[in-house]
């Protein structure tokens, strides 16, 4: 059939042999988009929105989903096709403003086609396809897969590779769902001819340790899917895609996640279509509020913010509107008096910060030896980024938020959405995970405590108390630098002698702690009671258990009203214990047994 215009006519459609006919109504024409890839594209509305709120948020009578069979088949006994279907299992149109059936509908992509309905004023469409535990191969064609020797032999390497001879024979329908093409054979194939103006596509958790591999196959997904549907104008078919969202899968490298993303990032400009990124690292990672069969750290609850990025980028894309047509990049950078100053797409109308402290985050750069640091940086009119670091004067490299931990990365467009994740050249490079506990502005870090138990993710204390009796908060009208300093009161408990440490052993903070590159750390402190007191620094470093060594440095805290650095010398200690430190503890002499104390900004500082 021909394209029509948008309406919110509905029609009807008459099919007749000249003997019996067919009288299908409530067709409406507007726009279709496709619904993809894994568990965080299929999360429902109900995992993610109470049910006394799905009623408010599920009115839209010009929404309408198709649904189908969520594993492709009519009944978990029935095995997967080697040959493409010609039709779907299980499929059904449901309306948005049914709240029970929309309950189970994808919250991204309710989310996005509510937001593009609202924008255009026009009816739209869902095409759901998406499936969790999936990999990719599981969406390719027979012909990609058999084609490209690098795809085969990769979906071979890991165990998942089937052809005619050996299909089905696990007699596992959960396993058999990822043998090469089995999903694209029954959820993506029999909508061949389909017209749509785009992809959404949120995939990866079960392919991040292979970011080439990845990269490859994306291309041929996307080359696979442009074959099935037909394009709504001659732009061709949109594929809009999002990031992983920041975790901690129980790998040993800290930056493996941030690989993966920025293959994402790359892929985005050889992709052979309209193609727009989207980046998330931002927003909330609490997933306890979901439903059990949904609870767990890998789905983040905040979905709806997800589809609203996605409709703001595809209105630059696709719709010609005034809008960026995917995340903001840097595009350039330039060096200007020792100092890195970088400029970047997709701004719109400018960059800011989020937060209240006005500190900008995230960034780190090298010099001529490749060792990454966390560096300053601040806006510039807000439109491009000036970057640098004291010790640096001739800075060769930059990075931004590429950690996998990195969601306090701190940098957006005023158009809400964050700067990608990035790092400006492959060279050989040592890099170090975030060390936001030396920022003395929280108490409470997001982590993964105990490696393979991801259902122990959540909030954690970043400090505690190492010995004696205080209470610790977080003050912000009393600062050196940043969004707050930590207030330390604390009184006798048959001892003079108080410790305060940041708890440095979580699985996700990738222990033990290396500080062989330094030579010195300094701490801004501010003595509140002005009573005359000392501090000194303890390591434990080796194993896991090792006992604390004291640094024989003891500075004497002045009693006076205004803050002061004080600085402990590393140097003397061999470089294996700085390389492996387990515990940093601050321990404070006070003879009176009873005061308070403000600690802002750990500073380490190379030679």
């Amino acid at each position: 059939m021909p394209s029509f215009a948008a309406s919110f006519d509905p029609f009807q459609l008459t099919l007749s042999d000249g003997v019996s006919e067919i009288c299908l109504e409530d067709i409406l024409f507007g726009e279709v988009w496709v619904t993809a890839g894994q568990s965080n594209m299929q999360m429902p509305l109900s995992a993610v929105q109470g049910s006394e709120q799905l009623p408010a948020l599920a009115n839209l009578f010009y929404v309408r989903v198709l649904s189908q069979s969520a594993n492709g088949l009519p009944d978990e006994q029935a095995d997967y096709p080697y040959q493409p279907r010609d039709d779907l299992s299980l499929a059904a149109w449901q309306r948005g403003d049914q709240p029970d059936q929309m309950s189970d509908v994808t919250a991204v992509g309710f989310s996005f086609a509510r937001e593009v309905h609202l924008e255009l004023h026009v009816p739209v469409g869902l095409i759901e396809t998406a499936l969790g535990g999936t990999c990719i191969h599981s969406w390719l064609s027979r012909d990609s897969v058999e084609q490209h020797n690098s795809l085969k032999n990769h979906i071979r390497e890991i165990g998942f590779y089937r052809d005619s001879k050996d299909w089905n024979q696990t007699g596992d329908w959960s396993w058999n769902l990822n043998q090469p093409t089995a999903l694209f054979n029954c959820k993506v194939a029999p909508l061949q001819g389909l017209g749509a103006r785009g992809i959404l596509w949120y995939q990866g958790e079960s392919d991040y340790q292979y970011p080439e591999y990845y990269q490859k196959a994306l291309q041929s997904l996307v080359r696979d899917w442009h074959a099935v549907f037909r394009p709504a104008d001659s732009r061709g078919l949109g594929f809009l895609y999002v990031q992983l969202a920041p975790y901690y899968y129980g790998h040993r490298r800290f930056e493996q996640l941030a690989e993966f993303n920025g293959m994402l990032a790359a892929v985005r400009h050889i992709l052979p279509c309209p193609a727009a990124l989207v980046a998330i690292h931002d927003l909330p990672l609490t997933y306890d509020s979901a439903p059990e069969g949904w609870r767990h750290p890998i789905h983040p609850a905040v979905k709806l913010p997800i589809g609203q990025r996605l409709k703001t980028v595809a209105m630059g894309l696709l719709y010609q509107r005034k809008a960026p047509d995917s995340s903001p990049e840097c595009s350039g950078i330039e060096i200007v008096g020792g100092k890195m100053l970088l400029s970047f797409t997709n701004i719109g109308e400018g960059l800011r910060l989020t937060g209240e402290d006005g500190l900008l985050r995230g960034f780190a750069i090298c010099g001529p030896d490749r060792i990454f640091v966390e560096a300053q940086a601040r806006i510039l009119y807000g439109l491009r980024v000036l970057v640098w670091h004291e010790q640096i004067s001739d800075p060769c490299a930059v990075t931004y938020a590429y950690a996998d931990m990195n969601q306090t990365a701190n940098l957006i467009s005023r158009d809400q959405l964050p700067v990608v994740p990035f790092r400006s050249d492959r060279e050989p490079s040592l890099y170090y995970p975030p060390l936001d506990w030396t920022h003395c502005e929280s108490l409470q870090i997001w982590c993964c405590p105990q490696s393979g138990q991801p259902e122990s993710t959540g909030w954690r204390p970043s400090w505690r108390v190492e010995r004696g009796l205080g209470d610790l908060i977080v003050e912000k009208a009393n600062k050196a630098e940043g969004g707050g300093s930590l207030f330390f009161r604390y009184q006798s408990a048959g001892s003079h002698e108080f410790g305060l440490e940041p708890i440095l052993d979580y699985a996700s903070q990738f222990p033990p702690l290396d500080l062989s590159i330094y030579s010195q750390l300094s701490i801004d402190i501010f003595n509140s009671d002005q009573q005359i007191k000392h501090l000194r620094l303890a390591l434990a470093s080796g194993p896991a258990d090792a006992e604390l060594q004291i640094l024989p440095t003891r500075i004497t805290v002045l009693p006076v009203l205004r803050w002061q650095r004080l600085q402990f010398d590393l140097g003397g200690l061999p470089a294996e214990s700085l390389a492996a430190v387990r515990r940093l503890v601050f321990i404070l002499d006070d003879r009176k047994g009873k005061g308070t104390l403000y600690l802002d900004q750990i500073r380490l500082i190379r030679p």
